[in-house]
């Protein structure tokens, strides 16, 4: 049977056939689940794929049993080892209210490769990729990845995989990797190479944590004989070695276009284990979205970070390790990462920033295309504010950092159609009017259009 489809060969005792014209309230109706079967296990050892199903024995009634086999259903397809499951309930004869789950599951080939694309921060990119899933039969897979974008940006990551299971969800990963990361808004080009350990796992319902260690030998460089001197004078090499706590708090109803629910997201790195890079860098998001009358959504965001050199020197870090800010996804109105110091045309970053905006988000007028594919399509208002400096926030001057981060902010506000592009990403074309700005900005008055996953 096909994948989320359940099937009964009988009805339950003392419930009468739908052809008889007699409603059935699936909610009184008893179940006990006495036995749960998983055909076309191979490769996949026994274990790792019982503590998915373990929830369906909790089952009391027949509506609860068919929610959480479909959620069990969600868990075995996450496992990373099969390429479809199906789903059979059927009546056990041993007691009049017991029932068996039966999965149908076919497992992934032992080699999987294939060209995709991705979208990143205003741009598209060419994923060339294969994978070795369910190497020993408990989830552990190896992907090699080479990725190159529209702007030039390169990548390679060849990355193991092993699944801790458990109530925590647990895994842990490595990866090996090398970047190529043009910065056109600031006229370099950094390369790096290094590796990345990551223990990911849940603390509670919607509440993630990575544990990172990453160390990269980084070499910056001018992209052209038009870099200023600001920039042209950090290039060179440089050798990071850093451990990252990233939190991810997610209540929302969806990724793209959320009617309600929360979304907080923390990230901690500390620089200096080792090596010539040496500061601290916090930067966190909050978003809440509040449902209003004729399927109306009212969305704010905030997000702020400031990074603190751990030495005077300014040789503990370079631009490519400080915050940028506007453009489509950030302050729209505003050219890409374009906002605060500049050296010529080269924007300088900062070492602390904040950003916000409030959305009214709309469905297509006139109730276009509803329960279709205006599902993918929404309107929104917007008005958006930030601000970058180099202010450092210590505990001596943050009422100063504090006015100085709210004195000359920059904002802007207009009118736009968002589109949902799966479930990660989204285009936005957007009219803008920057109502705020500070000399030397670069202006982006009218159409603006933005592609990405991470937008504010």
């Amino acid at each position: 049977m096909g994948a989320g489809q359940a099937k009964t060969r009988k009805q339950p005792q003392g419930v009468a056939k739908p052809s008889d014209g007699v409603s059935i309230d699936l909610d009184t109706v008893p179940v006990r689940v006495e036995n749960v079967k998983i055909n076309g296990l191979s490769r996949t050892k026994d274990d790792y794929v019982s503590q998915s199903v373990q929830e369906l024995f909790k089952a009391t009634t027949f509506n609860e049993l068919v929610f959480k086999a479909s959620v069990v259903q969600g868990k075995l397809e996450k496992l990373g080892c099969f390429r479809d499951v199906g789903i059979i309930i059927d009546v056990s004869d041993s007691s009049p209210d017991g029932y068996e789950v039966i999965y149908n599951v076919r497992e992934s080939g032992r080699f999987v490769g294939g060209i995709n694309t991705m979208i990143g921060a205003n741009e598209g990119s060419l994923v060339l990729g294969c994978r070795l899933p369910n190497i020993l039969g408990r989830g552990e897979r190896i992907n090699l990845e080479h990725t190159i974008g529209s702007d030039s940006n390169k990548s390679s990551l060849l990355t193991a995989v092993k699944p801790l299971g458990g109530s925590w969800n647990a895994d842990i990963s490595g990866t090996l990797f090398h970047h190529k990361n043009p910065a056109y808004w600031s006229s370099y080009t950094v390369f790096s190479t290094g590796a990345l350990l990551d223990f990911a796992f849940e603390s509670a319902q919607k509440v993630r944590h990575n544990m990172q260690w990453e160390g990269a030998w980084r070499q910056l460089e001018a992209s052209s004989r038009q870099t200023s001197f600001a920039v042209r004078e950090q290039s060179g090499h440089s050798f990071k070695s850093s451990l990252r706590h990233i939190m991810t708090v997610d209540h929302r109803d969806h990724p793209i276009f959320p009617s309600s629910g929360v979304l907080l997201k923390l990230v901690q790195e500390y620089a200096g284990l080792g090596g010539d890079v040496a500061f601290v860098k916090h930067d966190s998001e909050l978003q809440a979205n509040i449902p209003l009358p004729h399927n109306l959504v009212l969305q704010g965001a905030l997000r702020f970070g400031v990074l603190r050199p751990l030495d005077a020197r300014d040789s503990t870090h370079n631009i490519s390790d400080l915050f940028f800010l506007g453009g489509p996804q950030t302050v729209r109105g505003f050219e890409m990462r374009s906002l605060g110091a500049r050296s010529g045309s080269d924007a300088l970053g900062g070492k602390a920033y904040w950003a916000s905006a409030v959305h009214l988000y709309m469905p297509l007028p006139f109730g276009f295309g509803r329960g279709s594919f205006g599902e993918y399509f929404r309107t929104h208002a917007f008005v958006n504010a930030g601000n970058i400096n180099d202010s450092s926030f210590n505990t001596e001057d943050f009422a100063q950092s504090f006015q100085t981060m709210m004195k000359d902010f920059r904002a802007s506000y207009g009118i736009g159609v968002a589109i949902r592009l799966g479930q990660l990403a989204r285009i936005e074309i957007n009219y803008c009017w920057p109502y705020r700005f500070s000399k030397g900005d670069r202006l982006v008055r009218g159409v603006q259009l933005g592609l990405g996953i991470d937008f504010l």
